[in-house]
């Protein structure tokens, strides 16, 4: 996606944010790894500090898969249109793959499951194909909350 394009947010109907509040604890892109200190790390998705909090699904679509990775942790992605939300470091998912889930619904509750410092929301997000920055989409999408 060039600089011109907007994400297509606009056309969904129901929206809403993944916590009920947050700040960023780790960027996208290249990083240093804070458990293995591995440099240039490449971190495709954002951390949100939550402790054990319920987290929502930001759109509406469908469960794609429920898991468990030893970087990532318990999981859930889902699939709503050409995006792609990924949720990560989860203590308990309360939704199953192939299920449908609503904006604002609670899918999930936060934790520190997989390779982590401390409780935290990993967030990523891909749109047609391709891992995108996901606090643009969470600034498209709050621009479309406030409209």
């Amino acid at each position: 996606w060039g600089q011109e394009s907007r994400l297509n947010i606009s056309s969904v109907a129901e929206l809403a944010l993944p916590l009920k509040s947050f700040a960023l604890t780790s960027p996208y892109g290249p990083r240093t790894h804070p458990v293995t200190g591995e440099r240039s790390k490449f971190h495709y998705g954002i951390d949100l500090r939550a402790f054990y909090e319920p987290v929502y699904s930001v759109l509406d679509g469908e469960v794609l898969d429920v898991g468990f990775g030893p970087v990532i942790g318990n999981f859930v992605r889902f699939k709503s249109g050409d995006f792609i939300l990924t949720y990560g470091h989860l203590s308990l998912v309360f939704v199953a793959p192939g299920r449908p889930v609503y904006a604002g619904e609670a899918v999930a509750i936060s934790g520190e499951s997989g390779r982590v410092t401390g409780p935290h929301l990993h967030f990523g997000v891909n749109y047609s194909g391709q891992s995108i920055n996901p606090l643009r989409f969470l600034s498209e999408l709050n621009n479309n909350l406030k409209h």
